[in-house]
């Protein structure tokens, strides 16, 4: 299983915190379900892309699937990283993938950073269109960023539910966090600034499956993954709401060209029916199938769409 690290943290005017959640990938990876050969030039084939991690590969052979049950469509799968695949996806060369609404504002769109996912999401689908024709489809359901995360025992045995609630019992649990986080102006200070957490004591630990092991261990009480980690499952960790939104919304949605809905409009419905199908849970409980237990993406994505009534 390789390797990525989805974040990082870029200053933003005003001192609003940028957390981008653009994939850093060296190569062009290879995985079940999934092609690299060039583009068909066949009309009756759709181009689908991932970015080459567990969930992006699980929602590509999704779309997959749905299409070929729904449509007379073939479809093929290329993986791309970000740079490449947003080239792609101009040049016409991919028709489709899953993105998230954070790094289409931020990475495709260059824009400020919005703090509201309904306002986010609303500019990301008028901007994609008007400048690179490109259609937003319905949101899956789910928003994978940063989120403040505490063992069960700790969230029942406070009352932790949202990060307010963390900050006022900070004082008794101890923070784990990466080096770079704790000292970058626009990562942990800001996040300090609004929340104003006095955490009896803040470790600097790099690895997150290191982070992972420290909180079972009860070395650290509170650290923040990413809301779709499969790890928050594996460790029953509850993630807790950002509730002043300090942290930039990626609600994942399906995009894709206008060209390619013009000559089949049928995709439209067919993809739309994967929308508020999926929230953090859920997509947790995907990702571990694959990271965890190994399974292909393409075979997840199958029994899941199945689960839904969604294919047969």
């Amino acid at each position: 299983m390789t390797t990525v690290n989805p974040t990082r943290w870029t200053a933003t005017k005003g001192s609003k915190l940028l957390i981008t959640l653009g994939l850093v990938l060296t190569t062009v990876l290879t995985a079940a379900g999934c092609s690299n050969s060039k583009a068909s030039e066949g009309k009756d084939t759709i181009v689908l892309a991932t970015k080459g991690f567990a969930e992006s590969d699980i929602l590509a052979n999704a779309l997959k699937l749905l299409v070929e049950n729904d449509t007379k469509l073939k479809t093929e799968i290329k993986k791309l990283d970000n740079t490449l695949l947003w080239n792609a996806i101009g040049s016409g060369d991919v028709d489709a993938y899953v993105e998230y609404s954070g790094t289409a504002l931020i990475n495709i769109l260059k824009l400020e950073p919005e703090f509201d996912p309904d306002k986010a999401f609303k500019i990301v689908v008028t901007q994609l269109k008007e400048k690179n024709k490109l259609i937003a489809l319905d949101p899956l359901g789910f928003n994978n960023t940063y989120v403040f995360a505490v063992r069960r025992e700790t969230a029942e045995k406070y009352g932790l539910k949202t990060a307010s609630q963390l900050a006022e019992k900070s004082g008794e649990l101890v923070f784990g966090a990466s080096e770079e986080f704790l000292n970058r102006a626009d990562a942990w200070p800001y996040v300090e600034s609004i929340y104003k957490p006095k955490f009896k004591e803040t470790k600097s630990i790099q690895d997150s499956s290191l982070r992972y092991q420290a909180i079972k261990q009860k070395l650290i009480d509170v650290m923040l993954p990413y809301s779709t980690d499969s790890q928050i499952l594996a460790n029953d960790l509850v993630a807790l709401e950002d509730d002043k939104h300090v942290f930039i919304p990626y609600d994942a949605f399906p995009v894709v060209r206008e060209q390619t809905l013009d000559e089949h409009p049928e995709l439209k419905e067919t993809l739309n029916k994967l929308a508020g199908k999926l929230d953090e849970t859920a997509m947790q409980k995907l990702n571990a199938e694959v990271e965890q237990d190994q399974k292909p993406a393409i075979d997840v994505a199958r029994e899941w769409l199945k689960s839904q009534g969604l294919i047969k």
